[in-house]
């Protein structure tokens, strides 16, 4: 892990090998934390690594629901901030994926594989209380604590309730997990064509630093590269399908770009989870 000052109380711990990036900001009234870990105890690290105490925090910020983003929000009695549709999939996922005896069956199934990290989660887990975001918002939220201004604007794309976070003064942009930075984008809740479309967007911002959710800091280089691999990898697809071969037909072909080197099999994955979408979209067409 990596910490950096990206500008004055602007801090994002750079989690290149331990997941997702998290942001902080320091103001006269307090702090902010812009995403929170899988497991309270490595949100607690990061405050402790910093000097914040956990009652120093004033708001909480979720960018989308995914639990590499969200798990730690049990350390805090604070306000906790998400799109509206973040909260209701965190919500209905209490009673699917994220209950209790699917966390474990989870655990226990990646056991076979990676017992050590298996044992860690398990342990990590144990007093898991997953908390919902208590304050919702629809387009987009501006706050001011300390004097610091913090504008939250829903996005869309990779998931339906992805927002990202601008800090107008420092120019910094938390694009959560719009952006995967040196590694192929997870696409399993994402609307592809929406995604596109937010990546575009966000260059607007005109931003000094871009915090991806995954990878190291980035510009628009990146993302037009990013960019660039996902309208590839969409067109080629509805190419093939256009063209009635199959998915392993599809999945074969040679022709499709590579986007990072690892991790390789997310390259093909992503190319399944296009062909379903595109299958859907044609299934569900007038």
């Amino acid at each position: 892990m990596e910490i950096l000052e990206l500008g004055p109380g602007v801090i994002v711990f750079l989690r290149l090998d331990e997941g997702a990036n998290i942001g902080l900001l320091r103001t006269d009234d307090g702090a902010v934390v812009v995403d929170t870990p899988s497991y309270p105890q490595d949100m607690q690290e990061l405050l402790d690594a910093v000097g914040v105490s956990v009652p120093e925090v004033q708001l909480v910020i979720n960018t989308h629901f995914h639990s590499d983003h969200t798990w730690g929000n049990q350390l805090f009695d604070c306000p906790i901030l998400a799109h509206r549709l973040c909260r209701e999939r965190m919500k209905a996922n209490l009673d699917g994926e994220w209950s209790a005896e699917a966390i474990q069956a989870e655990i226990a199934k990646e056991e076979k594989v990676d017992p050590d990290w298996a044992r860690e989660a398990r342990e990590k887990l144990a007093n898991l209380y997953i908390t919902l975001p208590t304050q919702v918002f629809e387009k987009r939220r501006e706050i001011a604590i300390g004097g610091v201004r913090i504008q939250v604007i829903h996005m869309g794309g990779h998931t339906p309730g992805s927002s990202v976070v601008w800090l107008p003064e420092a120019r910094v942009l938390f694009a959560g997990d719009l952006i995967f930075e040196g590694r192929y984008p997870y696409l399993h809740d994402a609307d592809v064509p929406a995604l596109i479309a937010a990546l575009k967007r966000l260059p607007k911002f005109d931003a000094q630093t871009v915090v991806p959710g995954h990878g190291a800091l980035c510009g628009e280089a990146e993302i037009a590269a990013l960019v660039d691999y996902l309208e590839t990898t969409w067109t080629l697809t509805a190419d093939h399908l256009a063209q009635g071969h199959s998915e392993a037909e599809t999945v074969a072909d040679p022709n499709y770009p590579h986007y990072a080197e690892e991790p390789v099999g997310r390259r093909e994955e992503n190319i399944r989870l296009m062909y379903d979408q595109l299958s859907r979209m044609e299934k569900d067409s007038p």
